[in-house]
């Protein structure tokens, strides 16, 4: 999350390159496997609809500016026209 975050910015300014940094947003019974070999949330909460990883994609340009995301409210596309950035 911002550990995640900060290392992809490090990446982008060391490399002077864009980042684009892509993760899942899922829910529980998103998995196949019985409910009892897919973790719960923090609390312990096992529900169906527990949050078992919470998305966070992100974009950054070469200057570590976060040019889109992260969201991690649900599903969702982000998108950055990396050719207006400079």
């Amino acid at each position: 999350m911002e550990a995640c975050r900060a290392s992809m910015t490090h990446i982008a300014l060391e490399g002077s390159c864009f980042v684009l940094s892509a993760n899942q947003f899922c829910h529980r019974k998103d998995y196949p496997h019985p409910p009892e070999h897919t973790p719960g949330d923090l609390n312990g909460n096992h529900s169906p609809d527990t949050v078992v990883c919470c998305g966070g994609s992100v974009i950054i340009s070469p200057s570590g500016t976060i040019l889109a995301g992260p969201n991690f409210q649900g599903e969702s596309l982000i998108s950055a026209d990396l050719g207006s950035t400079t």
